[in-house]
């Protein structure tokens, strides 16, 4: 196959998570041969199917001059550029890319409407991909929401618009990606491991915008305006659009009608006809109500349960405490980012939060932060399943239980969503939850 003006007939894969092996896929549909090279262990099935598919692998580790004999070595999210194998492999003058930069060279030329941000991402993506599709266009949500963009090939032909969930890890690798319309919800201190400073993680959201055009749009806060100097594209405030008078707008945390203001934007943005009022609000409804975010599960004895895992980052934890107006006892822990607790435990102090239940790596570090600044009283379990069982037993009626860690899952889980379905199965097995309606 042809990449980049390229003849390509060998690629290392470099990661092999749901990226990877969708990388892999596709490159071996095209007839490419291929090597998967990973830092981890790769679980059994895994190793038994690369075998199968005569597809040569190494573990725990990255081998450069193997990697750069490839024509194309092709990155997963977590792979940093600045890995020796693949500066290696620029020193040979091998093709370097990111899925994203993959995908976009490779699938047919369609339009898309890309977002990023710390928090709401996912949510914002699905809206924006339900308000297009009820508008009549032929819509593909893909990137980090779920299936990865090169994972589309199939869809590509059908497609009027691909709506990607995309992350700084992969606009950091990437330079030839460009969406019509680039959506940037807001920043706050996250995946520091990676970066380094805020400036750089900055930096990386920002290269969003870098091959956009004055004719193209990018939507964004007011208060990031000034932050990203000399941008290209038009832009459009987040801030400045109207909410339609549906039902249950008022009812939305402020994040989430943040959340909406910005897809309305999008596809605004995308197709100047659009009708916001033509749209089913049931519709809208059910596309804000992402698993994990805010869910409400029910209520134990007059506890209202709320599973938010989605809350991988003290900053939306922030946000899911604003959103209560009910006293809280809250539950977290996991594996700690590197910044953000400082202004987390001010918003612990100034909302009603009546207990803490610290569980995972995080625990001592939240409690020796929550306990210098004269914080609520903290209860540390080693388990999230001990942490959920005293929670349940610390709420009075009235209270909300709230389960928004603050931090990643990967001491104990392999995603946000594993952790929630864990959450969920707890405390829908062991106490006499009453199920509620979804919602946020």
């Amino acid at each position: 196959m042809r990449v980049a003006d390229r003849r390509v007939e060998t690629a290392a894969v470099l990661g092999f998570g749901v990226t990877g092996r969708a990388v892999t896929a596709f490159l071996r549909a095209h007839g490419v041969r291929v090597f998967v090279s990973d830092v981890r262990p790769l679980p059994e099935t895994d190793r038994k199917r690369l075998s199968a598919e005569g597809v040569p692998c190494e573990e725990t580790g990255h081998s450069p001059e193997r990697i750069a004999a490839a024509d194309l070595v092709v990155l997963s999210p977590g792979v940093r550029p600045d890995e020796p194998s693949v500066v290696a492999a620029q020193r040979r003058e091998r093709l370097v890319l990111s899925e994203l930069d993959l995908a976009y060279r490779v699938l047919p030329a369609r339009s898309i409407v890309a977002v990023t941000g710390t928090n709401g991402k996912g949510t914002t993506v699905t809206l924006i991909g339900e308000l297009l599709a009820r508008s009549g266009h032929r819509v593909a949500v893909a990137g980090n929401v779920g299936r990865p963009f090169v994972a589309c090939e199939e869809d590509a032909p059908r497609t009027d618009v691909f709506v990607l969930e995309v992350s700084s890890y992969q606009l950091e690798q990437s330079s030839a990606f460009h969406p019509q319309v680039a959506v940037l919800l807001n920043i706050a201190p996250d995946h520091l491991e990676r970066h380094g400073t805020m400036a750089a993680y900055t930096a990386a959201k920002a290269r969003l915008f870098r091959n956009q055009t004055a004719a193209e749009t990018a939507v964004l806060p007011r208060e990031l305006v000034g932050r990203l100097p000399d941008l290209a594209p038009r832009t459009v405030l987040i801030d400045d659009v109207h909410l339609p008078s549906w039902r249950f707008v008022d009812a939305l945390a402020p994040h989430n009608r943040a959340n909406l203001r910005a897809a309305i934007a999008a596809c605004e943005a995308f197709d100047p006809g659009f009708d916001r009022a033509a749209i089913a609000a049931d519709a809208i409804h059910r596309a804000i109500c992402l698993p994990y975010r805010l869910q409400v599960l029910g209520e134990i004895d007059g506890v209202r349960v709320v599973n938010d895992s989605k809350a991988t980052n003290p900053a939306a934890t922030i946000a899911a405490l604003a959103a209560m107006t009910r006293p809280v006892v809250l539950i977290l822990g996991g594996r700690a980012k590197r910044e953000g607790y400082e202004a987390f435990v001010e918003a612990v102090r100034e909302h009603a939060v009546r207990e803490v239940v610290l569980y995972g790596e995080a625990a001592p570090l939240l409690e020796r932060l929550l306990g210098h600044a004269g914080g609520p009283p903290t209860h540390v379990r080693l388990r999230l399943d001990e942490a959920a069982a005293l929670g349940v037993s610390l709420g009075r009626p009235g209270d909300v239980l709230l389960f928004s860690p603050a931090c990643a899952s990967f001491d104990q889980f392999d995603s946000y969503l594993e952790r929630g379905e864990a959450f969920s199965e707890v405390v829908g097995r062991d106490f006499r939850l009453q199920r509620l309606h979804q919602g946020h």
